[in-house]
């Protein structure tokens, strides 16, 4: 696939299936690189890069939910072309619900499976002020309290510069999109840090209501950034899941 939005680590043209990777405000492709060598032999990996990132670093991030949406239906055809499972962490799971739900509107052939890491459910509200238009150094003191952008990364001055406009730009579809709630035919598995005091047992619960199926939710040690400090725990369960599809 020649298209900048989808990144394949290891392209595997025989697998039987293909994971879409999403990645949480401010993440890139990166985040999921490392899973290329341990994932289910018979499923292909495929990342998600966003405007603003990576190699569509020139290009200007996208500030609305319907923006992701509408450029990942443009490649709807390469989305669906196999049997396909969706995840995403923190934003990214609530694009892969409203990606899967236009897909739902538009009868095309739907994911096998999502999975929704560290998020809300997209149609519950967050408790949290909105910090996305907070001037510079009010912004980057809430970057450090988020600690989800390396230390070093965030006192490098001219680099975050470079980064400010996508991570202010990503914060704004966090904090600003809210779904209806609509229940998918798809089954749904979330995914939880123990120590995620951000996400209520509400807004945990309220993946149910988005979904026909029982929702199953597997817990992790650490916090809002879990997929990182347990990854290796984390695809393991990924590989679990996709293991009862494949």
């Amino acid at each position: 696939m020649n298209n900048k939005l989808f990144v394949i680590p290891k392209p595997n043209p025989n697998a039987k299936l293909r994971l879409f990777c999403f990645p949480y405000a401010g993440g890139s492709p990166a985040i999921y690189m490392p899973w290329s060598s341990g994932l289910h032999p018979e499923v292909e990996l495929v990342l998600l890069q966003f405007p603003g990132r990576g190699a569509r670093m020139g290009e200007p991030a996208h500030i609305e939910m319907q923006h992701k949406v509408d450029e990942l239906l443009a490649h709807q055809a390469f989305l669906t072309e196999k049997p396909y499972v969706l995840m995403g962490h923190s934003l990214g799971s609530r694009v892969i619900f409203e990606v899967t739900k236009h897909l739902v509107e538009q009868d095309a052939p739907l994911p096998l499976h999502l999975i929704a890491s560290g998020s809300r459910a997209p149609h519950t509200g967050s408790s949290k002020a909105q910090t996305y238009h907070l001037p510079h150094d009010a912004f980057i003191e809430e970057l450090y309290k988020l600690n989800g952008t390396p230390k070093e990364l965030l006192e490098h001055k001219e680099l975050m510069e470079l980064l400010l406009p996508l991570l202010r730009a990503d914060f704004q579809i966090a904090e600003c999109y809210r779904a209806q709630a609509t229940a998918l035919p798809c089954p749904i598995t979330v995914f939880h840090g123990h120590d995620d005091i951000d996400i209520s047992a509400e807004q945990l619960h309220g993946w149910q209501d988005l979904s026909e199926h029982k929702i199953d939710i597997h817990y992790f040690n650490g916090g809002h950034f879990f997929i990182n400090q347990c990854r290796d725990e984390v695809l393991h369960t990924v590989n679990q899941v996709l293991g009862k599809i494949v």
